[in-house]
């Protein structure tokens, strides 16, 4: 759907980007993050590592194999670990800018990362954070910028890797959707969605589908279920906030063609050495189940039926016709393309 996107000048609609306290309270204005660096760039707080690296998604897009192959090739990486009662997945990602997580403060966060090195000159080691909600989440963007050091700030490297926005609602489908209207047909399931969010918009009185309603009369998961898929929004947000040279952007296509090469330029943006440790795997995302009917495509992916289309249609490229079409006046933030 996004294969000839229009110019990031046509997309500045957050030209007036809305301020945090829109979507929540962030910090009160507490700054809550302290630490240093290390004389090798090794960040720390709190005795810990502190992850100044983020996968921020998009969801269901290859960020776990991408994080598993990061920890395994790329020399000074440091995995994190699930504390207990936690699912194991918390070790990779950890919802804390994002979620209810949030509440249990900073030291809590950072006990799911490594100890800091104990001597000042030892190598350059990092932790990343992989939580792939985090890039259709404003909050995310507005707290790191709230309550980091001022000088961490800048030191920030995010990782997106996106997938074609189809497929990838396929792929949330797969995962998510285990019970309900449309359980074994894909294309029933984004029918009924379509209703749902529709009558969302109704209610909340808005044709935005990003950023998702934040009022408690819609269910946030079916809105996201198909914003995620938004990405030039979502970006447009974050590099207001950052430099768009602290973002690497890459898709799960040059993933599966090269994944050595999309594992070094990672390692490159985040400050390691590009020289890899060890043998990167070939990328790999796990069976789906199978499509019905005119959803399946020849090699797998999804078909463009034209009910499907449709939908994707409306939702994609309406959606981004809406924002050039309010636009106030042109913004040029391309995002950084090193893959």
């Amino acid at each position: 759907v996004f294969d000839a996107a229009p110019p990031a000048a046509q997309f500045s609609v957050f030209d007036a980007a809305p301020p945090a306290a829109q979507f929540s309270n962030a910090t009160r204005g507490r700054r809550l993050l302290q630490g240093e660096f290390s004389r090798e760039g090794t960040f720390c707080s709190h005795n810990h590592l502190m992850p100044l690296a983020l996968m921020l998604g998009c969801q269901r897009c290859g960020g776990q194999s991408l994080y598993e192959d990061v920890m395994n090739s790329v020399r000074g990486a440091r995995r994190g670990h699930a504390l207990r009662g936690e699912p194991e997945h918390y070790g990779r990602e950890q919802h804390f800018y994002a979620t209810d997580a949030w509440s249990q403060g900073v030291p809590h966060y950072l006990e799911h990362f490594p100890p800091c090195p104990r001597q000042q000159s030892s190598p350059y080691e990092f932790t990343v954070d992989a939580t792939p909600a985090y890039l259709r989440k404003p909050i995310v963007a507005d707290r790191l910028v709230e309550v980091l050091p001022r000088n961490a700030v800048p030191k920030l490297r995010f990782v997106v890797i996106l997938r074609d926005p189809v497929d990838r609602l396929y792929a949330y489908w797969d995962a998510f959707v285990l019970s309900g209207v449309g359980v074994n047909r894909f294309e029933a399931w984004a029918d009924k969605t379509m209703e749902n969010v529709l009558a969302c918009q109704k209610r909340v009185g808005s044709n935005e589908l990003w950023p998702p309603p934040d009022t408690g009369v819609c269910d946030e998961d079916t809105v996201e279920g198909v914003a995620a898929g938004l990405y030039a929004y979502q970006l447009i947000y974050w590099l207001h906030r950052f430099d768009p040279k602290q973002f690497l952007v890459t898709t799960i296509d040059a993933y599966e063609r090269d994944p050595q090469r999309v594992v070094r330029d990672v390692a490159g943006h985040v400050g390691a050495s590009t020289t890899l440790a060890g043998a990167v795997r070939a990328a790999c995302f796990g069976e789906a189940r199978p499509l019905s009917g005119s959803a399946q495509g020849s090699s797998g992916t999804v078909a463009r039926s034209p009910r499907l289309m449709r939908f994707a249609s409306h939702w994609f490229v309406v959606a981004r016709r809406r924002s050039a079409t309010r636009s106030r006046s042109a913004v040029d933030v391309p995002p950084t393309r090193r893959s």
